[in-house]
């Protein structure tokens, strides 16, 4: 049995009373590049992560093949126990995209060519310079039950349906495009606000820690007493990552009468509780702290890498406006690099080696001294699967942090998976960054980075 649409649209004058029951979403993801594993399911993470921003419950995520049987199969299960099914993927002009076809005799209803849905394709066609053809011009056509909103950053518009099956009240099936700035986009600026008039959010307040140098079942040990004592409605995750440990502490189903004050003082106890291995508050990455914090202090950075080949530059590079801070970077994989670009000492790595305490400090300050840097970060190691010798075993990593105040280094001792010790290191040594930066007082007089050619 098919759920009976609404009439109206979800933001126009008829718009529903706002539901004020518990909102739970269930998120589909169609395409077969994602069973095959082809392509990484990204999406689901990211929604995710915006309705659960948006104090939204995701009760269900589930991807399925461009196959007409089950995408009609997954979208009636989760319709039994969600308000909201948000769709990805198969709304292309090609002949595997059948998400808007199953949508459209799911709901009975025919397709039409949308004014709004046309006049965005053509306007992004012209913009581009390039001739609209036919297959182009079907991005235009929706199933006429369907409110259209508009996507302003591709060809695929975001189809809005409105449903009432007379069991769980009002419902929306929402379908985006599976290319993930078009669906963040959607979702940041269409779809969410949308939402949140319609539905009911329960009042939820999530605050994260970062940790480094703790392992998940150590931590847990010590903190069973504290999290014993925690009243019901306040929750601890745990969230390990490559190199960091992610603690998330959370107080749900709340009204907006709860005092927060409960939830600051728990999160005081808890910080007190990890002290030794904080590496910030607040953030869901180091990189994104070190960034907001340089900035802040003005203070500039440059790193130094060998094992890590850029990974940290790749990491700090992926922040808006890194160019007020980060100076630039240099991969020095040969000893001639080291030694010619960062002034390495032949000395150096004759006696010690590339992969020594001793070079990497030199790499770290000589970094740091040859692009004028406030910080100067280094690594040096053995990433591995090959190259490691009795003394030097794969997974030996040096890392380096140079400032005004000295340079100092950390030895690491890693796995033997490649790209894990890699993503390992850079963590380790920015996480380093981050708690150095925590102690900076507020008012220091930085000199800004020589460059102003910020960009």
């Amino acid at each position: 049995m098919h759920p009976i649409l609404l009439k109206g649209t979800p933001h126009g004058e008829n718009e529903k009373q706002k539901d004020n029951r518990m909102t739970n979403v269930g998120i589909l993801n169609i395409g077969d590049e994602l069973l095959i594993g082809q392509v990484v399911n990204t999406n689901a993470s990211r929604m995710a992560q915006m309705l659960t921003l948006a104090n939204m419950s995701v009760c269900t995520i589930e991807v399925v093949g461009d196959e007409r049987v089950a995408i009609e199969h997954a979208l009636r299960q989760m319709l039994t126990c969600c308000n909201v099914v948000l769709i990805t993927g198969g709304l292309g002009p090609t002949k595997d995209d059948i998400t808007k076809i199953v949508l459209c005799d799911y709901f009975h209803s025919e397709l039409y060519e949308s004014e709004i849905a046309l006049h965005n394709v053509e306007r992004i066609f012209a913009r581009r310079g390039f001739p609209m053809t036919e297959t182009n011009r079907r991005q235009a056509l929706v199933p006429r039950c369907c409110t259209v909103l508009n996507n302003d950053v591709g060809t695929a518009p975001c189809m809005w349906f409105d449903i009432d099956d007379g069991k769980l009240g009002s419902q929306a099936v929402i379908a985006m495009p599976g290319v993930p700035h078009e669906m963040e986009y959607l979702m940041r600026e269409r779809v969410l606000p949308q939402l949140q008039k319609r539905f009911s959010a329960e009042y939820c307040l999530h605050q994260t820690l970062l940790l480094h140098g703790v392992g998940e079942s150590f931590l847990s040990d010590r903190l069973e007493p504290w999290e014993l004592s925690l009243p019901q409605h306040i929750h601890l995750a745990y969230l390990p990552q490559a190199g960091l440990l992610r603690l998330r502490i959370s107080a749900e189903g709340m009204d907006k009468t709860w005092p927060e004050s409960e939830m600051e003082r728990h999160l005081v106890e808890l910080q007190s509780q990890v002290a030794d291995y904080l590496v910030c508050v607040g953030y869901e990455t180091v990189e994104s702290y070190v960034a907001d914090r340089m900035r802040s202090l003005g203070l500039t950075l440059a790193v130094a890498e060998s094992c890590t080949g850029g990974t940290i530059a790749q990491m700090l590079t992926a922040q808006a406006g890194c160019s007020e801070y980060f100076v630039g970077g240099v991969v020095a994989y040969s000893n001639g690099v080291k030694h010619e670009v960062l002034g390495v000492e032949r000395d150096t790595l004759l006696t010690h080696g590339a992969v020594s305490k001793e070079t990497a400090i030199q790499m770290a300050n000589g970094v740091r001294q040859k692009l004028h840097a406030d910080y100067g970060l280094a690594t040096t190691g053995v990433a591995g699967p090959g190259g490691g010798t009795p003394d030097k075993p794969v997974g030996t990593v040096w890392i380096a942090l140079s400032s005004v105040a000295g340079t100092e280094a950390c030895l690491l001792h890693l796995g033997n998976h490649r790209q894990h010790n890699i993503q390992h290191a850079a963590t380790a040594v920015l996480a380093w960054l981050a708690s150095t930066l925590r102690d900076v007082p507020q008012e220091c007089n930085a000199r800004r980075s020589l460059s102003e050619d910020n960009i």
